[in-house]
């Protein structure tokens, strides 16, 4: 404390450190280098909001080979009232639930994961099930 109020010098405001001066570069250090690749620009400007009516490079001629055009059919419409959801029952011992399927007019008890006349039972719900048919999902209501 007694510096600070009883100071004889103004030499004590400037703080004591050292600048280093830099040694300067040399002009060399900055020239530019050659590049050591060439750009390709023969493709579009992607920012373009008009396509050039023009390629930049010309390329060469590529032969073009059309294909005969098949007429695409739409997949077959899966008819699946042939499918019904009878009801289900719940086994109160080993708590599975088994559902009572009808396919084409044959009926049988299922449980999930079984495949009974080519339909898969996914899951068991109460009011409806889950089946896989034809490579298809569907849920069936009662």
């Amino acid at each position: 404390m007694y510096k600070f109020f009883f100071r004889d010098k103004e030499e004590d405001l400037v703080p004591k450190t050292a600048f280093v001066k830099k040694g300067e570069q040399p002009y060399d250090a900055y020239q530019e280098k050659p590049d050591t690749f060439k750009l390709v620009l023969n493709y579009r400007d992607p920012f373009a909001l008009k396509p050039t009516a023009e390629p930049m490079v010309q390329t060469a001629q590529k032969e073009v080979v059309t294909m005969a055009k098949m007429p695409i059919q739409p997949p077959p419409v899966l008819n699946w009232s042939g499918i019904r959801y009878t009801g289900m029952v719940l086994n109160p011992v080993s708590k599975k639930t088994v559902t009572i399927l009808s396919v084409n007019g044959k009926e049988r008890m299922v449980l999930e994961g079984e495949v009974f006349e080519n339909v898969k039972v996914l899951k068991n719900k109460k009011d409806s099930v889950l089946v896989l048919w034809q490579g298809k999902q569907k849920y069936i209501r009662q």
